[in-house]
This record gives C-alpha cells, sequence and structure tokens, in this order.
C-alpha cells in the first residue's frame, strides 16, 4: 500500500480531518514532479501496482492531470481520494480512463448536511465515474445518518461497496473525533444497515480502529465476513507527505518520520513502523481490551492514536 498526499490544500474546511497537524507544518504545499517521480519508482520498486492519489484534495494540484497520466504510463492503476468537487476538465480527463484502472473512493457526507451547491456538483460526479466509485463516509457523530450511503449505490449505480472510516483523533487532538466510548451507538447503526445492504447486494468495509465489540453480540456472524477485517487492520498504512516524508499514518503524523530515499521499499518501511510502534500493542483503547478473548487474534485494539494516549496518560 502506497498513499501519495499531493497536495495540503482542499477546498473544504471538515473540523474532523485528520491531517489536520500535517496542515499546520506544512501550510501550503504541493508535491512537486521530482518527489512524485521518485514516489513511483518507490511503488514500482516495492512490487506493488497501485497508486493511491489523496491530499488534501488531490484534484487542487496544479499537475493533476500529468501525475495520474504518467503514473497510467508506469502501468500502475490509480486510487483516488477525493471529496468530488471538482471541475469538469478533471471530470473529463477521469471519465476517459478505463474502469479496471481508476477507482475513486468519494467521501461523501449526508446530503441535508452540505452546501446545496457543492452537494449538486458531488451528485454530478457520481453520475458520470459511477462504476469506479466507492462511496465512503467518515463518521465523527454517534448520531450521524448513514441511511444515504444506500440509496447513493443503487440510485446512481455505484460499485456495490460502502466503506467506513472512524474520525480518530490526531496525536495532538487537533481535530473533532468520534470518542471510543461512542463506538457501541455506531456498531448498532452499521448493523441495521447491514440487513439493508444485504438486500441490495452491497457489501461493507471498513478502515482502520474499528472494534468488534463496537458492534451487537448478536450481529457478529452476520457480519463476519467484513469484520475478519475490521479488527486487525490498524497497522502502518504509509503515507508520503508532499515532501517525500514518509509517516505511518495521519493520526501518528508527529510520531515518527522516514525521508524518501532511492533505495527504500514498502517491505523495509513498514518494519521500521511497526517497529516503532512495538512499545504500545500490549493496551488497546479499552481498560477491558487485554483480558478480551479477541485482543491479538480477531482485534488489535483499535486506533493506535487512542492507545498511546491511554498509555501517555
Amino acid at each position: 500500500m502506497a498513499n501519495l498526499s499531493i497536495t495540503t490544500i482542499c477546498n473544504k474546511n471538515c473540523t474532523y480531518c485528520f491531517a489536520n497537524d500535517a496542515k499546520d507544518q506544512y501550510g501550503n504545499m504541493h508535491m512537486d514532479d521530482i518527489v512524485y517521480k521518485k514516489a513511483l519508482d518507490y511503488i514500482c520498486r516495492s512490487g506493488l501496482d497501485q497508486v493511491r492519489i489523496m491530499g488534501g484534495e488531490p484534484t487542487l494540484h496544479p499537475n493533476f492531470i500529468q501525475m495520474i497520466s504518467y503514473a497510467l504510463e508506469q502501468d500502475l492503476k490509480i486510487m483516488l481520494f477525493t471529496n468530488g468537487l471538482i471541475s469538469d476538465k478533471i471530470l473529463n480527463f477521469l471519465t476517459d480512463i478505463p474502469e479496471h484502472r481508476l477507482s475513486i473512493l468519494l467521501n461523501t457526507i449526508h446530503p441535508k448536511e452540505g452546501n446545496p451547491v457543492g452537494m449538486s456538483r458531488q451528485q454530478e460526479v457520481m453520475k458520470s465515474l459511477n462504476r469506479s466509485i466507492i462511496p465512503g463516509v467518515n463518521i465523527y457523530s454517534p448520531g450521524q445518518k448513514l441511511d444515504y450511503l444506500i440509496d447513493y449505490v443503487v440510485r446512481y449505480n455505484l460499485k456495490k461497496e460502502i466503506r467506513f472510516g472512524i474520525c480518530h483523533s490526531v496525536l495532538s487532538q487537533n481535530n473533532i473525533f468520534l470518542h471510543p466510548k461512542e463506538y457501541p451507538k455506531i456498531g448498532h447503526h452499521i448493523t441495521l444497515l447491514k440487513y439493508e445492504a444485504m438486500d441490495s447486494g452491497i457489501s461493507l468495509g471498513f478502515d482502520c480502529g474499528f472494534t468488534p465489540c463496537m458492534f451487537p453480540e448478536n450481529s457478529l456472524d452476520l457480519l463476519s465476513e467484513e469484520l475478519k477485517k475490521a479488527g486487525t487492520c490498524c497497522h502502518p498504512i504509509i503515507d508520503m507527505l508532499p515532501d517525500g516524508t514518509f509517516i505511518s499514518c495521519y493520526p501518528l503524523h508527529n510520531l515518527h518520520k522516514i525521508k524518501l530515499r532511492d533505495d527504500l521499499v514498502a517491505n523495509e518501511l513498514i518494519r521500521d513502523f511497526e517497529n516503532g510502534l512495538s512499545p504500545y500493542k500490549g493496551i488497546g483503547i479499552y481498560p477491558h481490551c487485554t483480558i478480551c478473548p479477541l485482543f491479538n487474534k480477531r482485534c488489535n485494539g483499535g486506533c493506535m492514536s487512542f492507545r498511546i494516549q491511554r498509555y501517555l496518560q
């Protein structure tokens, strides 16, 4: 896995954004062509076949089209993380990319929560790029409505998958986040959504930091396929910042950093970051994690940022 943050600039100002610490440090910054080409060399050298492009809002990079075109020329697939507020020029460009070469994780919000102009634009993007789009949502509130996601998949003929992410606290706590004590409420909402998703043939995917105990106990069999990954996927993601600095992930931005070198490969980086995080792996986000029979089997204890904050208290 290789996430390239090609810009810190964004056309939204989400209070829960996990990139807040990085934005505070770097200000407005674009990745230059030299760093980008070295980053693609790193990806190819590591035996990876996909480049994951993120930001900020990556489509705001002035060389976005050239950067994506160059990656395609290197026979790499593209995973694009975007809020969908993109220009007609970029929308037309993305529409021309073959479906098997492009996946888009679209960060959505509830239709009633968004700016009408922005919501209209996001929906236009879903119409145009439908089969390339996986709708996703960052969960920052226990009362957050999630039911609209199934309607999006069906109405716009999107990929039959919904991606859920929890808004974790960065180490500085410089963002709005969902506290672990509120996880069970979200687990209940997702379980109810699962029944409706099954009727439409839609699968659920979970980003890092979910825990099996946040779901109702009688739902674990229902969600078993999804939860095989949900409890254990907190590991070094390896994000590259615009200046070519690697971090384990954005919530841990200030913990450990490694500069890009011509001899680095992904496996080596992952080992390095895992070694740095090893002192915190014996605890979880809850006091009861260490006596839970699922700990270190089906669950590694939740978001590492919360685990470190508990360790330092």
